[in-house]
């Protein structure tokens, strides 16, 4: 592979997160069919290049349909889009799939501010005594009560933000809010998968920008995007911008969702958000959250909470244009 590929390609986990397919189904299918191609690090680790994002999409696509991978890897990409062209024509088959579970409804807004007062408290308070089981069991308790929407900024976002400050503040520890962070991000991964499974909207891609490695908003926002029927292609943390732009230009992308943590410096994220603009196409939007999203380039949609994310959803799923 040569070293201007190799800046741009993906480890096999990162190939396994934008196209949903183990990394187990991968290395099988590497050494059964000889698809998809790695480079090797100096280290061993396998390399890929971003052009097997799209093939393994219509691969995995055609093999949701009955097809057999023997069958479906001897195939053009072009016969493999036809295949899966003909199967979506087909008549639905007799028995119903289950649908995804519908989203818990939103709380009456009296009922939301009891939702709130003391929330927090009760959630770091089970962090202070590393009780798993309980700080899980509070954590969907407000799922149920509050709704997507809500949950995210009445709960999760809230607490989240109560643990960084009573770490800050020496009343809690890096290895509290390590314990919680696993845990919030294990539930909101779990919450997102029905509906992950069911989703038939626009795609989306998700990440954040190099050297920010915050996961936990990019994950709140793509448990959003799930819920509202938009098929999510989670590619990681720490993603360089000509992978991103790349991805844009190999995968049926209608918006990219980023997360800035307040880690980033303002003009960093200036500069990294109007190189985004540039490079990936004008027709996809792009979407800007976080706390170090306060300064974004021309072109770019920033969210200050999840009811402006779920309004631009709602409007390109709908068909009209934020630019």
């Amino acid at each position: 592979m040569p070293d201007s590929a190799r800046s741009r390609a993906l480890t096999i986990g990162a190939l396994s997160r934008a196209t949903g397919i183990p990394p187990a189904t991968l290395r099988t299918w590497e050494r059964r069919y000889k698809f998809p191609r790695s480079a090797r690090k100096p280290s061993g680790h396998r390399l890929y290049s971003t052009e097997e994002v799209p093939n393994l999409l219509r691969i995995k696509a055609a093999l949701a349909l009955g097809h057999r991978p023997a069958e479906v890897f001897r195939l053009q990409p072009s016969a493999i889009d036809a295949l899966v062209a003909i199967g979506a024509a087909r008549p639905a088959p007799s028995q119903p799939v289950p649908p995804a579970p519908p989203p818990p409804p939103a709380a009456p807004a009296e009922r939301i501010a009891n939702d709130v007062e003391g929330s927090s408290h009760r959630l770091l308070e089970s962090v202070r005594s590393f009780d798993r089981v309980g700080l899980e069991r509070e954590l969907r308790a407000r799922w149920a009560r509050l709704g997507p929407v809500g949950f995210l900024e009445r709960a999760a976002s809230p607490f989240m933000e109560a643990l960084g400050k009573e770490c800050r503040e020496g009343r809690l520890h890096v290895r509290h809010e390590h314990f919680a962070s696993s845990l919030l991000a294990d539930l909101l991964r779990e919450l997102r998968h029905p509906y992950d499974d069911r989703a038939s909207g626009p795609w989306v891609a998700a990440t954040t920008f190099p050297g920010d490695r915050h996961e936990l908003g990019l994950l709140m926002a793509c448990l959003l995007c799930a819920v509202r029927g938009w098929r999510v292609l989670y590619i990681g943390v720490d993603t360089p911008v000509e992978q991103i732009a790349a991805l844009s230009r190999e995968a049926p992308l209608s918006a990219v969702v980023m997360s800035i943590s307040a880690t980033v410096p303002q003009a960093y994220a200036f500069a990294l958000t109007l190189d985004l603009r540039r490079k990936v196409l004008e027709r996809i939007a792009i979407w800007v959250g976080g706390r170090g999203a306060s300064a974004v380039a021309a072109g770019v949609q920033p969210f200050d909470d999840f009811e402006i994310l779920d309004r631009h959803l709602a409007a390109v799923a709908g068909g009209v244009a934020l630019l």
